[in-house]
């Protein structure tokens, strides 16, 4: 899995041991979460994203300015794991003026899986939520 975000998200060692921590095993270390990078050689972030975008790395973009509580959703099918029987979904909410993050997996895409989610995100976020912006661009306030 934090080969996965890595990949996806291009996150850095220390975002990607905070994640870690968090939400999949509490004892994971910096170390060993650089050894595992390094193991599926990925663990310089430059030379990643270099070779994902085959030439220089992209200008960043910046969001334009949001008041807190404006809120982005996606979701990411996971790879099954040797140990599990079907692949599972991350849910990630990621708060634009903050960049407060909440993460969640679930074994499907349901609107009783979303719904559970948006729960945990109301409870973990220290914000009013006014707006949920998701990957087809719908806005609920």
């Amino acid at each position: 899995m934090v080969v996965e975000l890595r990949q996806t998200f291009l996150l850095s060692l220390d975002d990607l041991t905070h994640i870690a921590k968090e939400y999949i095993n509490e004892e994971a270390s910096r170390s060993g979460i650089h050894r595992c990078l390094v193991r599926h050689g990925i663990a310089n972030l430059n030379a990643l994203k270099q070779d994902l975008y085959a030439e220089e790395t992209p200008e960043k973009k910046r969001f334009k300015d949001y008041e807190p509580g404006y809120i982005h959703i996606d979701i990411k099918y996971l790879p099954r794991m040797p140990d599990e029987k079907e692949h599972q979904y991350l849910l990630v909410a990621i708060d634009r003026a903050s960049r407060v993050v909440c993460l969640g997996v679930y074994p499907d895409k349901s609107a009783a899986s979303a719904a559970d989610f948006l729960r945990k995100v109301e409870q973990r976020f220290p914000i009013i939520l006014k707006y949920v912006l998701t990957d087809n661009g719908k806005r609920i306030h």
